[in-house]
């Protein structure tokens, strides 16, 4: 039997929780259709009514987290309650590796986090990148 995941892969998932305390997980509707896969370990926003999930990035609702792995549901659509960490830490693909922890947390318009320059308020980098799908620990400090 081969293992699934090997090496520095074996270590997480994306949307694996990091055992944190505090944390809070919200399950909230996915209310438009998506403009990028929403999987484990992407970033969503409240709508503007702040009564759900969008991938729209709204700058006058704000942030909300990062889906968290939930069973084995591959991506969720418009209509789906979607579960997603607004305080705690989360593992969550980068798209590029992490090598320093102070490097600003942003994120583009796939959904992905990124090193940038403008910050996604509430998130900063827990640990270094690992595997190859650059799994970083972030930790959401919620509002």
């Amino acid at each position: 039997m081969t293992p699934l995941l090997k090496g520095d892969d074996a270590i997480a998932l994306p949307g694996m929780r990091v055992k944190s305390a505090p944390e809070e997980v919200l399950s909230l509707p996915l209310l438009v259709d998506p403009d990028y896969e929403v999987k484990d370990g992407s970033v969503v926003y409240l709508t503007a009514n702040k009564q759900g999930a969008t991938t729209v990035q709204n700058t006058a609702a704000g942030f909300v987290g990062i889906v968290v792995k939930h069973g084995v549901i591959d991506s969720y659509k418009k209509g789906d309650v979607v579960p997603v960490m607004v305080k705690g830490k989360v593992w969550a693909p980068v798209t590029t590796a992490i090598t320093d922890l102070s490097t600003v947390v942003g994120a583009n318009d796939s959904g992905q986090l990124a090193a940038t320059t403008t910050a996604v308020e509430g998130l900063r980098f827990a640990s270094t990148s690992v595997g190859s799908q650059n799994l970083t620990k972030i930790e959401l400090l919620g509002a």
